[in-house]
């Protein structure tokens, strides 16, 4: 049973220039509607060039599932790099890490990243034109589920990080690609909050219907889509949403062919994508951990640093069985890093690169059961049943000692313990650990994080280049300036 898919992870850190050589070249034009063969065969084959061109993203410099752990400053850090988000950030500087994230569906101005969502756009206009018949059974729905998956994704990533999405009644939303991007139609103001959400939402809502229950082939299925949704109505946060993420979260744990791993340790050190418990993952490149720059990270012990653990992770696992694999010896940069050690979640100590050490996780059944967990906690529900969910997750993980939970009294007792639990297990994927933190009360939020003194932070400023390229998209975030 495979489920993985090569994911668009949208936020880019550029620490040196991005390594060609492990990037698919010259696939832009193939990606264009009139340049799309008038079959099914044609859009699976330009399905496959999109998510080979996204999987290109995860080269050695664009880890992206370890930023959220970097945002949220307890658990990661690059090395040197101690105060992530420390102050508002700045929109002229934030290019450095930031301009492939705007571009990526928002202006398509010819950068690496710019081209995914144009692409998802430029598959989903071209299946559209073509009769039915061209297709076999099912499969034009299911490229269109493919494609539209990909875009709620790539909107998705955009909202959380470029938008107040904390505020459903916000007029700074994203800037919402629904059409193949020409240099016609990329001036286009940015839409409400309340409008970003519903243009995801609708575009998941069909994945769920049409995605199919097993994909050997692209990978997209409607469970993933089911779990998307769940990260997606958690962050909007409204009374209904909570509701239905309890209850999708009860259909995929049901009903789902996914079952959590028995042993944490193990998904990572050896089963990787082979887990059940995976619904969602990057595959990497072809010899994709030979490359120098993958063999410098600081959790690949060698000659120089990139991603390590902070103290504050490594007080966090204290007196649980992931500390003696998760976190490794304090690291030889203390003079310009202190209390920073090597980071081993996805590769034992000493332990040689390899394709497993470099498979990246988008989507776990961990997460949905913390997911569902945290649902039941703000709707009122029962705190039983969500320490339940919790302490499972936990067991998993080796924890025998629950005490913290069932001591947990009121919601915002167990809302900590949950975000807890996020940041122990799913550090590193695909920020869930940064955003399960910003969706805390703001008091707890600025006790866990000091250096956030106010929400304005919860976001990124629209980069500079998107105002020159599209002076239509409208204002700066608040607090930012153009």
């Amino acid at each position: 049973m495979k489920k993985y898919i090569l994911l668009p992870f949208l936020l880019i850190v550029v620490i040196s220039a991005c390594k060609k050589s492990f990037l698919n070249e010259n696939l832009t034009s193939n990606y264009a509607p009139q340049n799309t063969l008038a079959d099914s065969l044609g859009f699976e084959a330009n399905m496959a060039g999109i998510l080979n061109k996204v999987r290109s993203l995860y080269t050695s410099d664009n880890d992206q599932g370890l930023l959220g752990a970097m945002y949220n400053g307890t658990d990661m850090v690059i090395n040197g790099q101690t105060n992530w988000l420390s102050t508002q950030a700045n929109p002229g500087t934030i290019q450095a890490y930031g301009t492939g994230t705007y571009t990526i569906n928002a202006n398509c101005t010819g950068e690496s990243g710019g081209i995914q969502l144009a692409a998802a756009n430029g598959v989903i206009d071209g299946v559209n034109a073509v009769a039915d018949a061209a297709f076999t059974g099912t499969r034009k729905n299911e490229i269109l589920a493919e494609s539209r998956f990909l875009r709620a994704y790539g909107h998705f990533k955009l909202l959380i990080f470029f938008a107040e999405w904390y505020k459903p009644g916000s007029p700074y939303g994203v800037l919402i690609r629904d059409k193949f991007t020409t240099l016609s139609n990329i001036p286009k103001q940015r839409s409400t909050v309340a409008d970003s959400y519903k243009f995801i939402l609708d575009d998941l809502d069909f994945a769920i219907a049409n995605a199919p229950a097993a994909n050997p082939n692209y990978y997209v299925t409607k469970w993933a889509a089911m779990a998307l949704k769940m990260k997606v109505l958690i962050n909007r946060g409204q009374a209904a949403d909570y509701t239905e993420v309890v209850s999708l979260g009860n259909t995929i744990i049901q009903n789902s062919p996914f079952a959590l791993e028995p042993s944490l340790k193990d998904l990572f050190y050896s089963k990787g994508l082979s887990s059940k418990e995976v619904i969602l993952g990057v595959k990497p490149q072809p010899n994709q951990e030979s490359f120098y720059y993958i063999q410098s990270r600081a959790y690949y012990p060698v000659q120089s640093s990139l991603f390590v653990a902070k103290k504050a992770f490594k007080d966090l696992l204290q007196n649980d069985p992931r500390g003696a694999w998760m976190v490794g010896p304090t690291t030889p940069y203390q003079a310009y890093s202190p209390n920073t050690y090597y980071f081993l979640k996805y590769i034992p100590y000493g332990a040689a690169t390899s394709q497993l050490t470099e498979t990246s996780y988008a989507l776990r059944l961990s997460e949905v059961y913390l997911l569902q967990a945290e649902a039941i906690i703000r709707s009122g529900g029962s705190l039983a049943t969500a320490k339940g969910l919790i302490k499972t997750v936990m067991g998993k993980a080796g924890v025998t000692d629950f005490s913290a939970v069932d001591n947990a009294g009121s919601t915002d007792d167990l809302l900590l313990q949950n975000y807890y639990e996020v940041a122990r297990n799913l550090t590193g994927e695909d920020c869930a650990e940064w955003m399960t933190l910003l969706r805390l009360p703001f008091d707890k939020v600025k006790q866990l994080k000091p250096t956030i003194t106010s929400t304005t932070q919860y976001v990124f400023p629209i980069p500079l280049d998107e105002f020159a390229s599209n002076p239509a998209i409208g204002d700066q975030n608040p607090g930012y300036g153009k």
